[in-house]
């Protein structure tokens, strides 16, 4: 009965959502997602766990539209989260790793994108890695990998991001369609290290990877690395922006490595001090 009644109210949902209105329009949005939150709490009632979370979903996003809002939108994409969470449960009891994989994907793209919280996000890709290899998913292992390794240097957790980052790259030495992405890895590897300030560390870490890939040595970033690791172990600061602005030039930096080299110039600032 709880699914009928639950089916009911999306219809109303979608009819006050796309109803014509002389009226403040935003009335109507408020209406409407506050029937898809009504819809989403039927659907629990009868355990229909993807059904209430796609619900909430969709008063999530008519919130976030309202400036005023955001409070509420930021609720109902929790309540999302937490309706996944229950199916990841029943997954794990009947062995469907892959499904469950799928929900923690579902609860870290929630809590990265919407809420806003990385350290949840992290530890969902995190979960989500550790399902696909139950599976044995290689390639879904290394996606969620990757963004573990991505949070966990933003979080300033590099020691976890270093280790991600390499376990991705040599897993995909004998890959012919993700091999080419290996110095990618290696110098987002390299300038982790470099945010903690241990530049003995750091000279290992890159000779390790000229050893374990014998052609980084010949590509742009481990260049790059070699040359900003030079700028850190002389405190060279003018150096340093000098190598930042020419590999920009022929490799557009990104925001996440805008980020680590701001990190690794305030480790450099504190030891010139």
């Amino acid at each position: 009965m709880s699914e009928h009644q639950a089916q009911d109210l999306l219809v109303q949902a979608e009819r006050k959502l796309n109803s014509w209105t002389w009226f403040n329009s935003t009335n109507k949005h408020e209406d409407a997602a506050e029937i898809y939150e009504k819809a989403a709490n039927t659907f629990k009632l009868a355990q229909r766990w993807k059904d209430a979370s796609g619900a909430y979903v969709k008063a999530a996003e008519i919130y976030k539209s309202t400036p005023d809002l955001q409070y509420e939108s930021s609720r109902s994409f929790e309540n999302a989260a937490k309706c996944l969470k229950r199916i990841d449960a029943q997954d794990k009891q009947s062995s469907n790793f892959r499904n469950a994989a799928k929900h923690h994907q579902e609860i870290a793209e929630i809590y990265e994108s919407e809420i806003v919280d990385l350290r949840g996000a992290k530890e969902h890709w995190e979960a989500a890695s550790n399902l696909y290899m139950a599976d044995d998913s290689p390639a879904m292992i290394n996606k969620c990998l990757l963004k573990v390794a991505h949070f966990a240097a933003q979080l300033e957790e590099y020691n976890v991001a270093i280790d991600r980052f390499e376990y991705v790259a040599t897993d995909s030495m004998d890959n012919q369609l993700t091999k080419w992405s290996i110095k990618e890895y290696f110098l987002k590897a390299g300038l982790c290290s470099m945010c903690i300030g241990d530049t003995v560390k750091t000279r290992q870490l890159i000779n390790k990877y000229c050893s374990i890939d014998l052609s980084f040595e010949n590509t742009r970033e481990y260049q790059f690395l070699e040359s900003i690791l030079y700028c850190q172990e002389n405190n060279d600061v003018d150096l340093f922006k000098q190598k930042i602005c020419e590999f920009d030039q022929t490799s557009k930096m990104d925001n996440w490595k805008i980020s680590i080299l701001l990190k690794i110039k305030n480790v450099m600032m504190v030891s010139i001090k």
